[in-house]
């Protein structure tokens, strides 16, 4: 008896065009419309994952920074290579430091003096980045933490004193590994204490030692 290798259709003698050849016509629709319906969901989804929240303008983050103050000044250093080896040995092995340039605002008093620095800084959450400002006392010490944007749909609760104010008074010598976590905001959590470390770590190199 001789084996044919190709599958013959016994009533007719013809070869089958495949398996989706003999699925039927409206279960062919299904699959398709449901892989559809799941494509069209997850790309509205998403969409919907970036959600800005601004809760502050530039304009208004100098003004909450520095009450009463007059003049504020803007200072914008490059970072020398010495100034970066410096700021990451404070930060550690945890967090990498690649930023290039940084940008302080002084407040002045009416006679001039520096009455405290603001900087605005820019930290991944989840997906997209969290914009916030740290308020610096002149010895380096955090003074407070504002959320400006927040443009996550979870973990907003970061902006909420109750979580900030675990930075007042913390500098650059100060641990902050014990800084309480908030149940479904733990990357946001995760964010703001990276980005305080290196806003203290910068202040320290570039304007208390004096590194060059």
């Amino acid at each position: 008896m001789a084996l044919s290798l190709g599958n013959t259709n016994a009533q007719n003698g013809k070869k089958p065009d495949g398996l989706w050849s003999r699925v039927s016509f409206a279960f062919r629709t299904v699959i398709v419309t449901g892989l559809l319906i799941s494509f069209l969901a997850f790309t509205v989804g998403a969409e919907e994952e970036y959600v800005e929240q601004m809760f502050l303008t530039k304009k208004e983050a100098l003004q909450l920074a520095f009450p009463g103050v007059k003049k504020v000044k803007k200072k914008k250093v490059w970072l020398t290579d010495t100034q970066k080896a410096a700021i990451q040995k404070i930060l550690g092995e945890q967090i990498e430091y690649k930023e290039s340039r940084v940008t302080h605002y002084f407040g002045l008093d009416d006679t001039g003096k520096t009455v405290g620095a603001m900087v605005i800084g820019n930290e991944i959450g989840r997906s997209y980045p969290i914009t916030f400002m740290v308020v610096l006392n002149t010895d380096g010490t955090v003074k407070d933490v504002e959320i400006m944007v927040y443009r996550e749909p979870h973990g907003w609760e970061v902006r909420f004193e109750s979580f900030m104010s675990q930075f007042f008074g913390r500098g650059a010598s100060d641990p902050f590994d014990n800084i309480n976590n908030i149940t479904g905001a733990t990357l946001s959590v995760r964010s703001m204490t990276r980005g305080v470390r290196k806003a203290v770590a910068e202040f320290q190199v570039i304007y208390k030692d004096k590194v060059k």
